[in-house]
């Protein structure tokens, strides 16, 4: 969609849109593994969707409608699970602050847990020290976005590893946040 932060010679589409501009955007593939008809009181249609990542669900609201030959557009969105994060076992700021700080500490997930679906990257001591200072850090086979571990085996951030075995820092933990991993 024209509001998304996708880019077009790299400016986002959203920026161009609040300028009244439209362009042309190429379709992309995404899957829908799951949709679900939860309640329908016309003319509202509740949906339950199931989909990979990158799928605009504005979009899809769009290609319903234009399927059973009118228009949609959404009423309300609401992300209940992203990956392995499930809505009903989150809990609010106010939630979280009304309990004491052992308490608290239990309730948090760890930054480890938060990336144990990622790839792993482990690096020596000589190699951390490169990638903390921004240098990008050859022969990682994982291409993608990974998890990186230190010398001593806590995270130290993420990085992002390209075809040509090149791993660079994305974002990385300050040395003052190795305590609380």
């Amino acid at each position: 969609p024209m509001h998304s932060a996708l880019k077009r010679d790299g400016v986002p589409l959203y920026k161009l849109a609040r300028k009244g501009e439209s362009v042309a955007r190429l379709a992309r593939r995404v899957r829908i593994s799951a949709l679900e008809t939860i309640r329908y009181q016309p003319p509202y249609l509740e949906l339950r969707v199931r989909c990979s990542k990158g799928t605009y669900i504005r979009t899809l609201a769009e290609d319903i409608g234009a399927a059973l030959g009118t228009c949609a557009h959404l009423a309300a969105l609401r992300r209940t699970a992203s990956g392995q994060f499930r809505v009903e076992d989150a809990a609010s700021l106010e939630a979280l602050q009304a309990l004491s700080e052992p308490e608290r500490a239990q309730r948090l997930l760890s930054v480890p847990a938060l990336l144990r679906e990622l790839p792993r990257a482990q690096l020596d001591a000589e190699q951390e020290a490169r990638f903390r200072n921004g240098q990008a850090l050859k022969s990682f086979p994982e291409q993608g976005l990974c998890a990186v571990y230190g010398a001593d085996g806590g995270v130290i951030g993420l990085g992002q590893a390209d075809a040509g075995g090149a791993l660079r820092p994305v974002r990385l933990l300050s040395q003052a946040a190795d305590k609380h991993r």
